[in-house]
């Protein structure tokens, strides 16, 4: 259940309107108008304040923007079904219409919903690897470590560090893992996964070799 009480929605639906927009520049409107489709997009938002469970341990984020995308969707999907000149959506007289937010705004959520769902993804790693990718590439501020001092923090030497840091990226970037990422930056299609398994077989005949 969703720990937002109804004297809080109105508060939590202005936070997270530049969700709504980041979503909606994303997505294919065909005839749906902006405006239209950003209130089709808050009214899943606002269901999603209804339903999020904050004991599941993830971000809101991440748990809204499919929800937020689902209904800019069926917006569209209604209008672009009728072959005429399409319905007005009702979606105006249920959520107030204010005007979008600027490019950099947009672009200000896609960062912070990709370093979300990034974090995620990496602290879902042993906690030996989720410590070696945050230092190779400083993901908690610091400056990027050396795979020199990352192999003496963990106590190995620098080349098994550098396997490490292979298998890790590896597991992050495997389909099952990564495909709430994988969406966010457009890297889901069948190249993609193409390349991947083209690097997993090249790990795996290497690892041959070295036996």
């Amino acid at each position: 259940m969703s720990e937002y009480t109804p004297f809080s929605l109105d508060r939590h639906l202005a936070e997270h309107d530049k969700l709504v927009h980041w979503v909606v520049h994303r997505q294919w409107l065909g005839r749906l108008p902006y405006l239209d489709a950003v209130q089709a997009g808050r009214i899943g938002l606002w269901r999603a304040l209804q339903h999020y469970d904050t004991s599941r341990g993830s971000a809101f984020s991440t748990y809204a923007v499919p929800a937020i995308r689902r209904a800019v969707w069926r917006a569209v999907h209604e209008v672009e079904s009728q072959p005429n000149e399409g319905r007005s959506l009702r979606l105006r007289a249920e959520a107030p219409c204010s005007a979008p937010d600027s490019r950099q705004a947009v672009e200000e959520v896609h960062r912070g919903v990709v370093s979300q769902a990034l974090h995620e993804l990496v602290h879902r790693l042993p906690d030996r690897l989720a410590y070696l990718i945050v230092a190779r590439y400083g993901l908690d501020g610091g400056p990027p470590q050396s795979f020199v001092a990352i192999g003496q923090a963990l106590g190995v030497s620098r080349q098994r560090a550098h396997q490490l840091h292979t298998e890790a990226l590896l597991w992050l970037s495997h389909p099952a893992h990564s495909l709430a990422l994988r969406r966010l930056v457009d890297r889901n299609g069948a190249a993609d996964y193409r390349a991947y398994l083209a690097r997993l077989r090249a790990w795996q005949r290497a690892q041959r070799r070295k036996r």
